[in-house]
């Protein structure tokens, strides 16, 4: 007895593999690759598969780590950048604040210093010429110009500095 091994293959496994090839067929006679085929590298790979399917497998993943980095330091830059600003942004108002701050109490402290030296001042000076009017006396009012005349007290300057000559 013969033993008569038949594989068939299933249709859509054929469908399959005329839709691989003619893919290939289209990425082979694309003018770039057609470029890179005709190279000696090309040729040597073409003549290598298995050596291409490793150059494949390898370029395929070196991307993949290299994504990550560049994905991690393009996340890491922008978020740096946003960090730094929003920092400089509270740094310059907690400045402006502090200065604004500074400057009011100063202004204040000013005002009060001078309201003091006005107020003292003012009375040293009223108390000093309350003494110098003390000494006059209202001696007649004139009646159409509503004018004080006011004379020196004798009696009180003779007392304060002795006599004085005329």
């Amino acid at each position: 007895m013969q033993c008569s091994n038949v594989t068939t293959i299933p249709k859509g496994l054929l469908q399959l593999q005329g839709s691989l090839s003619s893919m290939m067929d289209s990425l082979y006679y694309d003018p770039k690759v057609a470029e890179l085929m005709n190279t000696s590298m090309g040729q040597y790979l073409n003549g290598h598969p298995f050596l291409a399917l490793a150059v494949l497998v390898f370029g395929a993943m070196a991307t993949v780590p290299i994504g990550i980095f560049l994905t991690f330091a393009t996340v890491t830059f922008i978020a740096v950048t946003v960090g730094f600003i929003l920092l400089e942004v509270f740094l310059l108002s907690l400045g402006g604040i502090s200065l604004l701050c500074v400057l009011s109490a100063l202004a204040i402290l000013v005002s009060l210093v001078l309201g003091a030296c006005y107020i003292t001042f003012s009375n040293m000076l009223n108390f000093y010429y309350s003494q110098c009017v003390s000494r006059y006396q209202v001696t007649r009012l004139e009646p159409a110009t509503n004018i004080t005349v006011m004379e020196q007290d004798r009696e009180e300057d003779e007392e304060s500095y002795g006599k004085l000559e005329v």
